[in-house]
């Protein structure tokens, strides 16, 4: 009898270990593995140096931040305008961290708007923490956001806080709204509010709390219809609020030289018949969802996209009557931003222009989250799928990095040649223009820029005795 049992219990001890070791210990020690290597990467690559919209939007609104002579004077500054965005929320960010450090560091503020990446990572480790394979699906998650394919924004930290942060608030919003209270309600719609003034695309998340508290009232039928009645009128007021003030953007592009719209954008704004106009936004908008694992091919990006969202279709009427839909609802956010990308940039630029741009941040995050959620909701893919879908991801996570350091570091390059040579470069903006504020920053001891040339005087190679 003894012989039978203690093989037996010896060989569910070592299952068990087993089980732990590479369902628990192994993922979770990857999964921080790769937030520290993300982070180690764009510390060592990040630069104290001001780029494009960061100029106007960032270092311009602390300058007069500084030089307003009342509070009201300086609150105006923060709620002002960037382009056709409020970036209030970001402006309060930046300008925190101004107050703590005492300058205006952009090696800085890359860390901080990068920080909103593993945030968005712990609101799914809130949503998954209850199941076996938890660290599993976390680890996946982590492979397919933490990289560089959106490399043009890794480093970029105006545009990484308006990218990066649009989707924290947004989704945190979404989480929020699940099983909602009076209590969840108010904060839900504070991180409506930041969502709102961090990127203009973020109105969109008040429609989705809205679809979000509907959902639980008409369909689980566990809410009153007074919330999603006291959500319509709140975001009422803040979308009316919001567009107080709102400049004309429409003809932004025709201030520009004839010459320079040619230049970067060769016949886009001439033929716009209803033909061009379905094919450039279709074809627009399906590259920008499937942009996440192409970088030179616009119909196989497009494919893809087509794929992501036709599985995201699948799944949304297959659960429906799920009683929890936010990785749903944070897709379709996704979605819906990609949509509102399209109808703002699809007539001046081109598809290819996709593959090398910001806009891939956008396909990389719904991969991120409709992965996630095909591991919690299909059970072969929390299964027997689960191992290639590691493979996958590891793959994938690989092939960013193997890809994209090249043109990260050739941007890298242009940069340190414009800051030695003392100039500040912003599109559409006067050369003189943007020099300027930089130079009025620097003479403020606003802005302490690092030493020239960059990046030898950094690292001095010692002289021989």
């Amino acid at each position: 009898m003894g012989r039978i049992l203690f093989p037996a219990m010896e060989s569910s001890r070592l299952s068990r270990f087993a089980s732990g070791l590479f369902l628990r210990w192994l993922p979770m020690f990857a999964f921080f593995a790769v937030i520290v290597h993300f982070f180690w990467f764009v510390n060592s690559h990040a630069i104290n140096v001001p780029y494009q919209d960061g100029v106007y939007d960032l270092l311009n609104f602390v300058v007069l931040v500084e030089k307003a002579d009342t509070f009201w004077g300086a609150l105006e500054q923060v709620f002002g305008w960037h382009a056709d965005h409020r970036t209030s929320a970001t402006r309060i960010l930046v300008y925190g961290a101004y107050l703590i450090e005492g300058e205006m560091n952009f090696h800085t503020l890359a860390l901080l708007a990068n920080l909103a990446l593993p945030l968005i990572l712990l609101l799914f480790y809130l949503h998954v923490r209850d199941e076996e394979y938890r660290w599993v699906f976390l680890l996946v998650s982590a492979l397919l956001l933490l990289h560089i394919r959106f490399f043009m924004i890794v480093l970029w930290s105006q545009a990484a806080f308006a990218y990066f942060y649009v989707f924290l608030y947004a989704f945190a919003c979404l989480f929020v709204l699940h099983k909602v209270t009076p209590l969840k309600l108010a904060l839900a719609a504070v991180f409506c509010v930041l969502s709102t003034l961090t990127f203009a695309a973020g109105q969109i998340v008040w429609l989705m709390g809205l679809a979000s508290l509907l959902h639980q009232s008409v369909v689980i039928r566990n809410r009153p219809m007074v919330y999603p009645a006291v959500w319509f009128l709140l975001a009422i007021v803040t979308l009316l609020l919001w567009r107080i003030g709102a400049p004309q953007i429409s003809a932004y592009y025709s201030d520009l030289k004839s010459a320079e719209v040619v230049l970067f954008f060769p016949d886009v704004l001439f033929d716009m018949s209803p033909g061009v106009v379905l094919e450039r936004y279709g074809s627009w908008f399906l590259v920008i969802l499937g942009s996440a694992i192409v970088d030179s091919s616009t119909p196989a990006a497009a494919t893809f996209g087509l794929c992501m969202l036709a599985v995201l279709l699948y799944v949304t009427i297959r659960f429906f009557k799920h009683e929890d839909i936010r990785l749903v609802l944070c897709c379709w956010f996704i979605v819906a931003t990609a949509a509102a990308v399209t109808l703002g940039r699809a007539r001046t630029l081109v598809p290819d222009y996709i593959l090398d741009s910001r806009y891939t941040f956008l396909s990389v995050m719904l991969l991120c989250t409709l992965t996630l959620l095909l591991q919690l909701r299909v059970k072969v893919f929390r299964s027997y799928a689960l191992p290639v879908i590691v493979l996958l991801a590891c793959l994938n996570w690989a092939w960013t990095f193997y890809h994209f350091v090249a043109p990260l570091e050739h941007d890298l390059k242009v940069r340190y040649n414009q800051f030695n040579a003392n100039i500040f470069l912003v599109f559409a903006r006067p050369v003189e223009e943007s020099n300027a504020i930089v130079q009025e920053a620097i003479a403020m001891g606003i802005y302490i820029p690092p030493c020239k040339p960059l990046p030898h005087c950094e690292n001095p190679t010692p002289v021989a005795e």
